[in-house]
Formats: structure tokens, C-alpha cells, sequence
């Protein structure tokens, strides 16, 4: 899948045939292309930056909800030693998911539909 919406769309049709009655959102608007009034109302209303892509409003063992950050396949937001490539967009991500976590979300980045749907499935089952 070349784009993260493409990724958005097929997680929800599975989602929607898989999981009937979960909850969930994406934040579309984060992606797409706005007039400079659209994006100073989406701004003011949206102070935090770095807030993720899916956010899955199902309470498992000691999280709240899940929430994923979603990179398309083969761009991982890692480096081979695990740590976190340099770019302040990451940066901004990585915090906004550790404040989360703190908060008593689950929280991950994700690279491809595939790690989605796993991810999704593992939290599920309260793995």
C-alpha cells in the first residue's frame, strides 16, 4: 500500500467484518491538504502535535484504549538498533505516544497493514 490512507481504509474494512461493535477512529485530517483557514481552525481546535493516526476505544487488562501511530510499509520509524530515526515529526509522534502511554493507553508505531491487524488482534486478546 503506497499511502497511510490506504492502510486507514483496509483496517477499517477489516475491522468492520472482523470486529463488529468496536469502536475506532483515525485522524484523516492530519493527511490532507487544507485551505489556510481550514488549517488555522484545525490547529486551534488541535493544539497537541504528534497525536496518532488510530486511536481504538477498547479497554484491555490495564489500558484505557489503543492507540497506533502508522507508518506505510517498509518506513519504519526505527533504526536497525531500534532507536528511533532522526526527524522532529517522529520526535513529536514518540512523545505524544509516551504521554499517552503514561495516561494508561497502549501505545505503538506501526509500519504496514499487516503489523496493524496483528497488532490489533494481539491487543485484543489482551497479549
Amino acid at each position: 500500500m503506497s499511502k497511510e490512507t490506504d492502510i486507514y481504509k483496509a483496517l477499517s474494512t477489516y475491522l468492520n467484518l472482523k470486529h463488529k461493535g468496536l469502536i475506532w477512529r483515525f485522524d484523516f485530517a492530519a493527511g490532507t491538504k487544507m485551505t489556510f483557514g481550514q488549517s488555522n481552525s484545525h490547529k486551534s481546535m488541535n493544539p497537541h502535535r504528534g497525536y496518532p493516526d488510530f486511536f481504538l476505544a477498547e479497554p484491555k487488562g490495564r489500558y484505557s484504549g489503543l492507540y497506533i501511530e502508522i507508518k506505510k510499509a517498509g518506513c519504519s520509524p526505527f533504526k536497525k538498533d531500534g532507536l528511533l530515526k532522526a526527524g522532529e515529526h517522529l520526535k513529536e509522534q514518540q512523545t505524544m505516544l509516551e504521554k499517552l502511554y503514561v495516561k494508561g493507553y497502549m501505545t505503538l508505531f506501526c509500519t504496514g497493514l499487516d503489523e496493524c491487524i496483528k497488532s490489533i488482534e494481539q491487543y485484543l486478546k489482551n497479549e
